[in-house]
């Protein structure tokens, strides 16, 4: 009878174990199309305006939402959603200047007509 009900424990705590890990994935993954709302995904390279290369470290936000961020990786790749058919200013903002050097921080308007988009940014060294 033991072992039985340890069966019967160990498939209990492995479906719940399997529900809960959906349930933070689709917490975590579900967010950009929740509630309805058309989103579209910005995508981009930022890069040196003197040498071409792509800079790692730059903080891509969107002005007013403050909870929408991506930090640049080493190939000078973000990629962060938006609400669709709206004006957004992403702003770009050296937050390593001491490992790699120092850029200017710069801001652009972006009106989102299409999904997804993308963006090359060129960024001047101080």
């Amino acid at each position: 009878m033991t072992e039985r009900k340890r069966r019967i424990l160990r498939r209990i705590y492995g479906a719940l174990s399997f529900s809960t890990a959906l349930f933070v994935f689709q917490a975590c993954y579900g967010v950009p199309y929740d509630y309805n709302i058309k989103n579209t995904f910005i995508e981009g390279t930022v890069t040196s305006a003197v040498t071409n290369l792509p800079i790692e470290g730059i903080r891509v936000t969107v002005e007013n939402q403050p909870w929408v961020e991506q930090v640049t990786r080493p190939d000078g790749q973000f990629g962060l959603y938006v609400d669709y058919d709206t004006e957004n200013r992403l702003i770009f903002e050296d937050i390593d200047s001491i490992q790699r050097g120092e850029y200017l921080p710069l801001d652009t308007l972006i009106k989102v007509k299409t999904d997804p988009v993308f963006i090359k940014i060129k960024l001047d060294a101080r």
